[in-house]
């Protein structure tokens, strides 16, 4: 009888253990630290801190053109990697080298865009990047890369290197 008690106690406990952790596990995205909607989704907070956790987290970058691509409801980002190297024998102090490389990426859920408008930065929607933006070959960006997904992806201006190497 007493270890029939302890059996139905243990049971409990364990079927209430395995409760809580299933419920845990049921958050949405709006639960998590980092909310990518409404308005945090600014150039502020894409170029600062968002761009600063996916470096504390990993990401790799690579700086070229960016095309998107559709594909049925997502996009494949298609980068011709480019490489800025400083050089005061040049007119602007730089030059662009191409690194005839062409790598392509998966579109990342709750990737955010910054584009320049009007010599402005300015947050962009995939829709407009890929009218407006896209397959641009001397528009540079800075691409955030969690694995093989693009999460960030920014704009570059050349001249901000030559200034930060004076």
């Amino acid at each position: 009888m007493k270890k029939n008690c302890i059996r139905l106690i243990l049971s409990g406990v364990l079927c209430l253990s395995l409760a809580a952790a299933l419920a845990g596990c049921s958050g949405s995205p709006e639960d998590s630290d980092v909310n990518y909607d409404g308005a945090e989704m600014d150039v502020e907070f894409l170029t600062g801190e968002c761009a600063d956790q996916l470096v504390n987290d990993g990401a790799d970058t690579v700086t070229g053109s960016v095309s998107l691509i559709s594909e049925g409801e997502s996009y494949k980002v298609v980068v011709e990697q480019k490489q800025v190297v400083v050089n005061e024998n040049y007119e602007d102090g730089y030059y662009i080298a191409d690194r005839n490389m062409t790598s392509e990426y998966a579109f990342g859920a709750d990737m955010g865009i910054v584009v320049m408008e009007n010599g402005e930065p300015a947050v962009s929607d995939a829709e407009t990047f890929q009218k407006k933006y896209s397959d641009d070959p001397d528009a540079l960006y800075t691409v955030y890369l969690m694995g093989d997904t693009v999460e960030l992806i920014l704009p570059l201006d050349p001249r901000q290197l030559v200034n930060s190497n004076q």
